[in-house]
């Protein structure tokens, strides 16, 4: 997952408060930063990493292993060449991972997210808790989602790495949808 704000493992530890080891026991939920760009001529914000493929991977192994629910199979094998089932050892995949930098409508306070995939444990009360946040502002930032449904994305304002929640600026265009730093969270969970 290297990326232009993650270089070495020092870089993850910055983002996740209370962790200052470089091994996490399983399923451990941890916070990897990646910047967020404007994919498809500004369709959509993500970053698309390049992964090489290991002997036996397939687009549901990579979907729910290497990348911890963060893209599903069908996104995979739909933004990829490989026909199903038929990703060669060695090759590489695009695996693009959506994200966001903020909105404006909602509040200007916040500027950096974690794009967190949901499991069957979360609700939107549990997720509040855990993040100390009002759950109606979460429900703002992900209109209509069920947060109870155990899978999927939600977008959850994150701290940066002194622990503070950098507010949304805003463009000299007027648009607010990047950082300053483009640069968003991702929640994965180590296996």
């Amino acid at each position: 997952m290297q990326s232009k704000f993650l270089y070495k493992v020092e870089d993850i530890v910055r983002y996740n408060e209370g962790i200052y080891s470089y091994s996490y026991p399983s399923q451990t939920r941890i916070n990897v930063p990646i910047p967020c760009d404007c994919i498809n001529d500004g369709e959509f914000l993500g970053h698309t990493f390049q992964y090489s493929v290991p002997l036996g991977d397939n687009y549901s192994a990579i979907a729910s292993g290497s990348f911890s629910n963060l893209v599903t199979t069908e996104w995979l094998q739909n933004t990829n060449n490989y026909p199903k089932g038929a990703i060669l050892a060695g090759g590489t995949v695009n695996v693009t991972v959506n994200c966001s930098c903020g909105d404006s409508n909602v509040s200007k306070d916040y500027g950096l997210f974690i794009t967190y995939p949901l499991r069957t444990e979360d609700s939107l009360q549990s997720i509040a808790t855990q993040t100390k946040l009002d759950p109606e502002l979460l429900m703002k930032y992900n209109p209509g989602v069920n947060f109870s449904k155990g899978s999927g994305l939600v977008y959850i304002p994150g701290r940066d790495e002194n622990g503070n929640y950098p507010p949304l600026h805003q463009s000299s265009g007027g648009l607010s949808i990047l950082t300053q730093k483009k640069v968003v969270l991702l929640i994965i969970v180590c296996n």
